[in-house]
């Protein structure tokens, strides 16, 4: 669910490999691997981009949230983007985070 209101800008789908990655997933396969869960916290804090060249630096530097970019295909996505950041001064995504903390259940 990491920063999803970008491929949904981009009209791109979520990586099908990381669909379904999140608190919930991650503790049952780590609960399934015998461990026992002592701490879990998942969180949705924001991000903002101010213009939209450091949108395409992000881009950039994570091929994984929109395969193949490029500023050429994605042009017009772009545009919308930087007006939107001209109007509210800010194009605002969510990350996904989650932290868990478990040990080894003992036999």
């Amino acid at each position: 669910m990491n920063d999803r209101q970008i491929n949904e800008h981009f009209d791109v789908p979520v990586n099908e490999e990381f669909k379904n990655w999140n608190l919930s997933t991650a503790l049952e396969e780590i609960k399934q691997a015998g461990f026992k869960v002592e701490y879990c916290k998942e969180e949705f804090p924001v991000q903002r981009f101010y213009d939209v060249g450091a949108l395409v630096y992000y881009l950039k530097a994570i091929p994984w949230q929109i395969p193949n970019f490029s500023i050429k295909e994605y042009m017009d996505d772009l545009y919308k983007i930087h007006r939107i950041i001209q109007n509210a001064g800010y194009f605002e995504v969510n990350q996904h985070r989650f932290i868990i903390k478990a040990r080894v259940l003992n036999d």
